[in-house]
């Protein structure tokens, strides 16, 4: 059980991996296991006391991270190598720690993002990976693919236009009313957002079978890169006219009127770059 939040002599920030198939998203909730709650609970093994964790960003249930930045109060000292090892010894394998600082003992970084980086995986072998079931979007039955031979995998081309999705992600960058690229339960009145790199890689990490989608930008609504991702499909697929996503980015446009919302398991919060604030 957390301790009420009580004032700490010292501050640790840490910069964590995690495979967020067996999670319920990175914030705390009843019943559910979080990564929020699963390194409070180690923290507090390693302080000897009660720990509240405060992160950079809230990932949804199944999404990933490589860079997640979190922080927290504690009182005992530790040196950065000596926070690595020891929470990693308590942390369950799908989390890890990879580096860790000293901060203020206050110090929240969502606070001191200024941006954040994602990407999107898209999986476009005509038949699923099993490696890849929690890593990317294995489009399939979402793209029509043409064979000369209904018998063999081999030769079949595939129908997304690329190109028609590059134009869309560079029609996304930029700052934009962003309302009909967010979850219908987020209800916060500000949906102006600015979108600093918004692209698409052929051939992600030398595989041609992957396509990779990359966003930074200073701010995020739920699920809005996991819908401009599935937006950039229907725009690839022909589903979606390039007229229709620049009239989704204007004021009073509507979620249902964008394309549909991609998978979890694609998503990777990849990095978060902080400076708006000094933390120590």
């Amino acid at each position: 059980m957390i301790e009420p939040l009580v004032e700490r002599k010292y501050g640790v920030r840490l910069t964590l991996a995690y495979d967020g198939t067996a999670f319920a998203g990175f914030q705390r909730q009843q019943g559910q296991r979080t990564v929020q709650q699963t390194l409070a609970e180690a923290a507090a093994r390693v302080c000897q006391h009660g720990v509240e964790v405060f992160g950079a960003s809230r990932t949804d249930s199944g999404v990933h991270a490589e860079g997640q930045v979190v922080a927290f109060g504690c009182d005992r000292v530790l040196t950065p190598r000596r926070w690595v090892y020891a929470l990693n010894r308590y942390l369950p394998p799908d989390i890890s720690v990879r580096s860790a600082e000293p901060c203020a003992p206050d110090y929240q970084p969502r606070f001191d993002a200024s941006f954040k980086r994602y990407r999107y995986l898209f999986h476009l072998g005509p038949a699923r990976d099993a490696l890849l079931r929690h890593r990317a979007w294995h489009l399939g039955r979402h793209v029509r693919r043409v064979y000369p031979d209904r018998d063999r995998l081999e030769g079949g081309v595939l129908q997304l236009d690329l190109e028609r999705m590059q134009q869309g992600a560079a029609m996304l960058e930029g700052r934009h009313d962003f309302a009909a690229f967010r979850a219908a339960a987020d209800q916060r009145e500000t949906t102006v957002r600015t979108m600093h790199e918004v692209r698409i890689e052929r051939a992600y990490a030398g595989d041609p079978e992957l396509l990779a989608l990359h966003v930074q930008g200073s701010a995020f609504m739920k699920n809005m890169v996991r819908i401009m991702a599935g937006t950039l499909v229907d725009l690839g697929s022909g589903r979606l006219p390039l007229e229709r996503l620049e009239a989704l980015l204007q004021p009073g446009a509507s979620r249902r009127d964008a394309g549909v919302t991609a998978p979890p398991e694609g998503l990777t919060l990849v990095s978060v770059t902080l400076g708006r604030e000094q933390p120590i």
